[in-house]
């Protein structure tokens, strides 16, 4: 979809059977009043999805948790992925359509306080926040917790998050966020074989950027902080666990066992069996 100059911002509600969405209100809890948060929740959607508002009275947070979404605004169209923060101020029109095969998300409305709508004026519509997933699971629990008691906690870290994620980001702390998350997707699948290209598509950069931000960052190129990376968990299996050296070599991306000895030799300064024995001898003693 693609909105032209003469297109009327509407208010659209089109969630189609498979979006699977879960609300809170302060009814169900009550102590969100403390927050001047009248309506929050957590989905999961696939299929149709479109929600759109002319002139929407509380201020929305969108936090991306996985998938994609479009976002339309004043001032123009964007697709939001993983990791964003989408900041709807109120009284600002938007649209999000579901175009990718599914996205995953929590929302709040804030209500149009002094506190929040200062917080959200003049802000980009998306931002990148690493703090998505501990809203999303944050908002889950208190879903789910009927005791008072028990969900104060979690308010408490709703309410660090949500101030947390609305300090205006600078330049360089949005870039050091985006290379931490980076390096934490690697780190989720370190037998896999990473190249430059990837890491960069991922991290939405492009590779000469990407490459500048690591030497900033850890003093090593992309592939080589990667390599670090790997050492780093060959040596805590070595430790930790009597598995054979082969099958930790497939854990950390060498399918050659002689290219991961010679690897782990150049890195660490000792061959891995070498280690292996040195560190079991000083456990012992």
């Amino acid at each position: 979809m693609k909105l032209d100059k003469d297109w009327k911002w509407q208010d659209v509600l089109e969630i189609g059977p498979e979006c699977n969405e879960r609300f809170l209100d302060c009814q169900r809890v009550p102590e969100l009043k403390e927050l001047a948060i009248p309506l929050c929740g957590f989905s999961q959607l696939e299929g149709n999805y479109r929600v759109g508002r002319s002139a929407p009275m509380c201020n929305t947070l969108l936090y991306s948790v996985d998938g994609a979404i479009e976002l339309f605004t004043p001032e123009g169209c964007q697709t939001v992925e993983k990791s964003e923060l989408i900041i709807l101020p109120a009284g600002r029109p938007f649209l999000i359509e579901l175009q990718a095969p599914f996205w995953t998300m929590s929302w709040l409305d804030l209500a149009d306080t002094a506190r929040w709508s200062e917080l959200c004026r003049n802000r980009s519509p998306s931002e990148y926040c690493q703090s998505g997933r501990q809203i999303f699971h944050t908002i889950a629990t208190l879903y789910y917790e009927k005791s008072e008691s028990l969900r104060r906690p979690s308010l408490n870290y709703l309410e660090h998050y949500l101030l947390e994620t609305l300090k205006a980001p600078t330049s360089q702390s949005t870039e050091s966020q985006r290379l931490d998350q980076l390096f934490r997707d690697v780190e989720k699948r370190l037998h896999y074989p990473w190249s430059v290209e990837e890491m960069a598509t991922l991290i939405h950069y492009s590779t000469p950027h990407l490459h500048r931000l690591c030497q900033k960052r850890f003093g090593r190129s992309p592939l080589q902080q990667v390599i670090h990376m790997r050492m780093e968990r060959a040596k805590y299996l070595l430790n930790s666990t009597a598995w054979p050296l082969a099958q930790i070599a497939e854990q950390v991306g060498y399918h050659d066992l002689f290219s991961f000895a010679k690897r782990f030799k150049k890195s660490v300064g000792v061959p891995p069996a070498r280690y292996r024995k040195s560190a079991n001898n000083d456990t012992e003693t």
